[in-house]
């Protein structure tokens, strides 16, 4: 009996039956699924679950009676749902005291589903509605599929749908997914697409004293070239330092100074504001250089002011942060200075990011004045009272030659004592004098030149001219300088391009350039001689800006020319580093060939001046225009537009070249362009195409951008025999709308039953046809019904 025992109860528990879990134990039935949507021909799984009063569970799926109301919409067996055909059913699950119910909604099979758009481009007071047309396997189809697919959105914050009616939430880009059974569609939404944001202003200088806060407006503008004026309002605001300047919806605070970037975001694009607060240009003091005597205090204090590009000066004396480099000479608050002891200090007064200097002298002369050199003689002039002037900042001078401390480099040469010089013997020294920590030297020679040189360090020569050379002797004032010519010992460099005889007389003998060389009392002194050489060639135009086939001539001048001022440009050899650019001719004539660039050089007299010419060498390249949108059924208007095409040159000069700009389509069967008008041909999107020197301009053109478009009827029953004029509309992105009947595509399903011209429609035959017209991109079907 045991053993029996142990082997029931082994059985049982690998056959999972448990002996308290039974249906009448049962509290409820679950079920995984309580409604079900399906295709004809399509199978759904559901599953049954008890739950137990012991709160154990059971998978009772099979053990179920399952049974469905319409058999003729699904059947069921064990959990699994057939779908039968279209309709609705309930499918009934019973299992002890427990029934459950599953909704069952069957359709037909969707082979294809479509859209009536592609893309949308959206702005916040848009709302249109996506059409589906679903194509069921029996070929039948259903144009009211948006109702009853499932609309799903990637970015609910910037476009709802229900039912295909789209709501804008905010700016940005979200893609909408529709599923309509099997079959699933996407349309790439953007909303407020804006192409350019501008500013009102792009700089904004502030004072955050002031309290008064400055409006910014945002000009939006759209690729359909729509504009808002002022999107300020709902675009999104920042800051890059809120302790500088803060905004909110465009309106600008200023909080302390410093500079901060503000930034607006509308739609996918950003606008920058740079923003100073009491940032000044620089500061300014009442004074710059201050004289005091020791324990004395000035007597107006330095009064600051900041400095600003668009606002009057503003007194900033108090808000400063005041310095003084040296506070035991010299003590600073709120621009009041006071002396404390003699000497020099800097005081600096700071606001922002902008500093200012005073100097202040305390007993301190600003500079001092003395002869810079003197003559004495032996047998003349043998002393010489010398004055020492003192001024100071405060505009005071004082003779202080009995204050200074006076020194002589050479004393048995001069001797000194309170300015006063005197003369021992033949040399030279030097002389300082010391006041106020400031020391000035002049330069004695006693029975001696004060300074020796030659008449000339440069001379220019023609060919055979003369120039007479001596040693210039300088006694100062006290004595006239003397001109030595028979005393030097003379000598050139090269004979053979100048000479020099024993008198000084230079003459030029062949062109080149030679040293003469002055002896005179052991030393030697030099000039340079140039013989029918320039010693500068020059030209204003350092760059010249021209266009193939221009002409202009290049301006040359000579320093010390030797010939006479005419006819240097003929006398010139001129050169081009690339002719095949820019040509001279022997005059300085020069042809723009083709666009790049090329150096002319022009050289004479020894020297040469290179300028740089640029051909058809362009910065940039712009258009009047960013984006094009034509009608092929519009006005003339309408139909083409006319692009203006400015080039700007290195030098900032611009230039219009339609005319001569090369232009080109990308597609000439959508539009074509000459000399910059472009023309629609047909529907569609290419790219204009304007190229002038190096630079070439895009410009994108679509020819009958459409909305949608829509027949005056979606279904006409006719007799046959009989015609009836059908019309079609379209709708441009900017909304206006246009009759297209004639220009588009119509085209018939089936011409036994009717035929279509221009939207003309004839009955042929009994039976149906459905006509499609084409236009734009766009296609609308109407249903004609023959009887």
């Amino acid at each position: 009996m045991l053993v029996i025992s142990l082997v029931m109860v082994l059985c049982m528990a690998y056959s999972g039956v448990t002996w308290a879990a039974t249906s009448a134990d049962l509290s409820k039935l679950v079920l995984s699924k309580s409604q079900v949507t399906m295709e004809i021909g399509d199978t759904a799984s559901v599953t049954a679950t008890g739950v137990y009063k012991d709160n154990s569970t059971e998978n009772v799926t099979i053990k179920a009676t399952w049974t469905s109301e319409n058999n003729a919409v699904a059947t069921v067996y064990n959990g699994t749902i057939t779908a039968v055909g279209e309709g609705n059913s309930t499918i009934l699950v019973k299992y002890g005291s427990e029934t459950e119910s599953v909704s069952v909604n069957v359709t037909k099979k969707v082979k294809a589903l479509t859209k009536d758009v592609q893309k949308l481009d959206l702005k916040m007071s848009d709302s249109p509605t996506i059409h589906l047309t679903a194509t069921y396997t029996d070929n039948t189809t259903d144009t009211d599929a948006s109702n009853k697919a499932e609309w799903t959105v990637d970015d609910s914050s910037i476009v709802s749908v229900v039912n295909g009616k789209v709501k804008p939430n905010g700016p940005g880009t979200a893609t909408i997914t529709a599923t309509y059974g099997k079959q699933t569609v996407s349309i790439p939404v953007s909303v407020e697409l804006v192409k350019r944001l501008d500013p009102s202003v792009t700089q904004v200088s502030m004072l955050a004293s002031e309290n008064k806060p400055v409006q910014i407006s945002l000009k939006a503008t759209y690729p359909d070239g729509d504009v808002k004026n002022d999107v300020a309002a709902q675009a999104e605001w920042s800051t890059s330092s809120a302790d500088v300047a803060d905004v909110i919806k465009g309106e600008i605070t200023a909080y302390g100074p410093g500079s901060a970037t503000i930034t607006a975001k509308y739609g996918t694009k950003t606008a920058t504001i740079q923003v100073d607060v009491d940032k000044t240009i620089r500061l300014q003091a009442s004074e710059q250089d201050i004289f005091l005597h020791a324990n004395e205090t000035l007597k107006n204090p330095i009064k600051l002011e900041a400095v600003y590009p668009d606002k009057d000066p503003v007194d900033i004396t108090k808000d400063a942060v005041w310095t003084s480099s040296n506070e035991k000479v010299a003590f600073v608050k709120q621009g009041s200075v006071t002396a404390n002891a003699p000497g020099a200090a800097v005081i600096t007064a700071k606001y922002g990011e902008k500093t200012v200097t005073i100097n202040v002298d305390v007993d301190v002369p600003r500079h001092l004045d003395m002869l810079e050199k003197v003559a004495l003689s032996l047998t003349g002039t043998k002393t010489k009272q010398l004055e020492l002037t003192a001024t100071y900042a405060n505009g005071e001078v004082e003779k202080v030659q009995s204050k200074a401390e006076w020194k002589s480099s050479k004393e048995d040469i001069v001797y000194v004592s309170n300015g006063m010089l005197t003369a021992y013997k033949k040399g030279e020294a030097d002389i300082s004098a010391t006041y106020g920590g400031v020391t000035v030297t002049t330069h004695v020679a006693v029975d001696m030149p004060l300074k020796v040189e030659i008449s000339s360090k440069k001379v220019s020569l023609k060919v055979g001219g003369t120039y007479e050379a001596s040693i210039i002797l300088d006694y100062g004032t006290d004595k006239p300088a003397e001109k030595v010519t028979d005393k030097v010992e003379w000598s050139s460099s090269k004979d053979e391009v100048a000479k020099v005889d024993d008198k000084g007389i230079v003459t030029g003998v062949s062109a080149g350039t030679a040293t003469i060389t002055g002896k005179y009392d052991g030393k030697s002194y030099t000039m340079t001689v140039e013989v029918g050489l320039v010693s500068e060639l020059t030209s204003p135009q350092s760059l010249i800006i021209m266009s193939t086939g221009d002409k202009k001539t290049i301006d040359l001048s000579a320093v010390n020319d030797p010939e006479a001022a005419e006819g240097l440009n003929k006398r010139a050899t001129w050169k081009s580093s690339n002719p095949s650019v820019a040509s001279v001719d022997g005059e300085g004539v020069v042809t723009g060939m083709k666009s790049g660039k090329a150096n002319i050089t022009a050289e004479y007299g020894g020297k040469k001046v290179t300028v740089a010419i640029e051909v058809d060498v362009i910065s940039k390249i712009d258009a009047d225009v960013d984006f094009i949108s034509l009608k092929t059924a519009g006005t003339a208007k309408e139909k083409a537009k006319n692009v203006t095409v400015t080039v700007t040159f290195s030098d900032g000069s611009t230039k219009d070249v339609s005319d001569k700009a090369d232009w080109s389509s990308s597609n000439y069967k959508i539009a074509t362009v000459t000399g910059g008008k472009v023309t629609a041909q047909s529907s569609g999107k290419t790219t204009i195409l304007a190229k002038y020197g190096s630079k070439t301009l895009r410009i994108p053109v679509e020819v009958d951008n459409l909305k949608y478009l829509q027949t005056n009827e979606v279904s006409v029953n006719m007799s046959v025999g009989q015609t009836f004029n059908l019309i079609a509309t379209a709708t441009y992105s900017d909304g206006s709308e246009t009759d297209v009947s004639k220009p588009a595509l119509w085209k018939s399903s089936r011409i036994l039953s009717a035929t279509v011209k221009d939207g003309v429609v004839k009955a042929t035959g009994k039976g149906k046809a459905t006509i499609t017209v084409t236009f734009g991109g766009k296609s609308t079907k109407v249903v004609v019904t023959v009887k």
